[in-house]
C-alpha cells in the first residue's frame, strides 16, 4: 500500500526530504518512507524487498559505480578532445596576442 507521507520524514534510501515527493510503503509489515523514484523502482521490481536493508542493496546510490572507466581515464577520442579543449593550460597557450 502507498500513501502520501508526512512533511517531517525522508526517503529511507537517498534521504530526500521534499514532502511533495515522499510516499509510505509497507515492507514486511513495517511502514517505510520512500521518495517517488525509489517507490517506483520498488514497485517495478515486484515489491521483492522486505526490509530497508534489502531496498538499499537493490536500489542504493549507483552514481559511484564504475560504468565509465577508472577516474581520470579517457573513455574515447571525443571525451579526450573535449577534456583537452576545456583544460586551462591549453586555453592560455592558444590565446592570440
Amino acid at each position: 500500500m502507498v500513501r502520501k507521507q508526512q512533511k517531517d520524514s525522508c526517503c529511507a534510501i537517498c534521504g530526500m526530504r521534499d514532502a511533495r515527493a515522499l510516499l509510505d510503503v509497507t515492507l514486511g509489515g513495517a511502514k517505510v518512507t520512500l521518495c517517488g523514484s525509489h517507490e517506483l523502482m520498488h514497485r517495478r521490481a515486484g515489491g521483492k524487498a522486505k526490509s530497508v536493508a534489502e531496498l538499499k542493496k537493490m536500489f542504493g546510490d549507483r552514481r559511484g559505480t564504475d560504468r565509465r572507466g577508472a577516474p581520470g581515464e579517457e573513455v574515447d577520442e571525443l571525451a579526450a578532445r573535449l577534456s583537452a579543449a576545456f583544460t586551462r593550460e591549453r586555453r592560455v597557450s592558444e590565446r592570440r596576442a
